[in-house]
């Protein structure tokens, strides 16, 4: 069997993650819809009322250890890091979907679980406060 070579996520890239506060780019999203304000402000909904969703739905996946599901869970919300520029956490997400997929490093993959569901925590207050900025100038 083949093994994946996936990035390694440390204790210190994490805490980079969260401590770095660093700021949505929406360059990547405009650039696809226009500057639609409406568009915008819709998009953000949705992205923090569905994260949530899926992220339960991985919770449970892990409970059951039923590895597709949780790979085919979290595979759902990596393209919309992309979106608001986060890359480093597309490519996180990507690690544990590969690892879930492919029945890899299975021991790590609910820390990172949790460490996703805190870094998306503090996008959702990001998309917040970038809804209300916008819903204000309508």
């Amino acid at each position: 069997m083949t093994r994946l070579r996936l990035k390694s996520f440390s204790a210190s890239n994490f805490d980079l993650m969260l401590t770095d506060q660093r700021p949505l780019d929406f360059s990547y999203l405009i650039q696809m819809v226009g500057d639609d304000k409406t568009f915008l402000i819709d998009f953000f909904e949705a992205f923090i009322l569905q994260t949530p969703v899926y992220l339960a739905e991985m919770a449970d996946a892990l409970l059951k250890e039923n590895w597709s599901k949780v790979a085919n869970s979290v595979h759902k919300i990596k393209p919309t890091f992309s979106y608001i520029g986060r890359n480093d956490v597309k490519e996180f997400v990507q690690a544990i979907e590969d690892h879930a997929r492919n029945k890899i490093a299975l021991e790590t993959i609910q820390a990172d679980v949790e460490r996703l569901k805190l870094i998306c925590v503090i996008i959702c207050q990001q998309l917040e406060l970038e809804k209300n900025k916008l819903t204000s100038k309508q």
